[in-house]
């Protein structure tokens, strides 16, 4: 908590910057926060701006209605482990490509599933037999012997079910949006700090996550925050890349023209500015860098979003 308290007091003496560096730092202004806020709030409303009370202490430089973004509930029904811990005897399924979190490779990201054994149904033979003879649905109905909702078998709870709220404010100090997740169980007990950091990719627990109060709520809330030291340069990286694929996608086009109409007049004036990401579109990928960190969260809905 001495970290928390330092970081706290840095926030409050670091003096604000309205000059915009986001392409060629990685950092942004309050008003791009909330520029970027609006943009991500409007596009997917699982996000959404705080509401004006009493218990937020507010910040100045912010508008009251738009201190900090959240999210609320969302799921998480495996640890953060079980994406790096696999059985040998388990086959393999690919999701997809996953960010180590510092933007400086990619690697492919395995799930695995256990298939050690298949249960046949009861009286299945091993030939298939064909349908069963049904005189009439409402015959077959008449059979089923359903007299109240006591006879309804319970479904089994998922234990390892969990929620998070999820926050993000502006950070005065590093001049980039910071992450903060508060967890509860699947009966709404709220979760110790060591159990939310069972939530954090093992790579990242000692390294970027920190145990820290919600710094905009009067009333203490314990939370897990992802700490913002390194999160302008990742983001550089990660904006080079958008730059990167939308340039060798306007490239593509320019030659389909170029063999289309046999001439090589294309020209826009504009390529080399839409060719990088709006401001107003950097928390949709601060979110990308973030599910490295909280891979097991299912809080990104956000898909292309750019």
């Amino acid at each position: 908590m001495i970290r928390s308290t330092l970081s706290s007091w840095r926030e409050y003496l670091t003096p604000v910057s309205h000059k915009s560096t986001f392409l060629s730092t990685g950092e942004i202004t309050p008003d791009e926060f909330v520029e970027a806020g609006d943009y991500m709030s409007n596009m997917f409303p699982t996000w959404s701006w705080n509401e004006v009370t009493s218990d937020i202490s507010y910040r100045d430089f912010l508008p009251r209605n738009k201190q900090f973004l959240m999210t609320r509930k969302v799921p998480s029904n495996v640890r953060a482990q079980q994406f790096v811990n696999v059985d040998e005897t388990e086959t393999e399924v690919f999701l997809g490509e996953a960010g180590d979190g510092n933007g400086d490779e990619e690697q492919e990201g395995w799930i695995k599933e256990g298939v050690d054994s298949v249960t046949k149904p009861a009286g299945q033979d091993e030939e298939r037999q064909g349908p069963a003879e049904t005189d009439d649905i409402d015959e077959m109905m008449k059979d089923m012997e359903i007299e109240g909702i006591e006879d309804i078998v319970d479904l089994p709870v998922n234990r390892s079910a969990r929620f998070y709220d999820l926050y993000i404010t502006y950070s005065t100090s590093y001049r980039v949006p910071k992450m903060y997740i508060v967890g509860f169980d699947s009966d709404g007990t709220p979760l110790t700090a060591e159990e939310m950091f069972e939530d954090i990719a093992p790579d990242y627990r000692t390294k970027t996550a920190t145990i820290e109060k919600l710094p905009f709520y009067k009333t203490p809330v314990l939370s897990v925050s992802i700490h913002p030291c390194r999160h302008a340069n990742v983001m550089k990286i990660l904006l080079d890349k958008v730059r990167n694929v939308k340039r060798m996608r306007r490239e593509e086009q320019q030659q389909q023209h170029k063999e289309e109409t046999g001439a090589d007049d294309w020209e826009d004036l504009q390529a080399d500015v839409d060719d990088s990401l709006r401001v107003d579109q950097y928390l949709v990928i601060f979110l990308k860098f973030i599910t490295s960190v909280t891979p097991s969260i299912e809080h990104d809905y956000t898909m292309e979003g750019w």
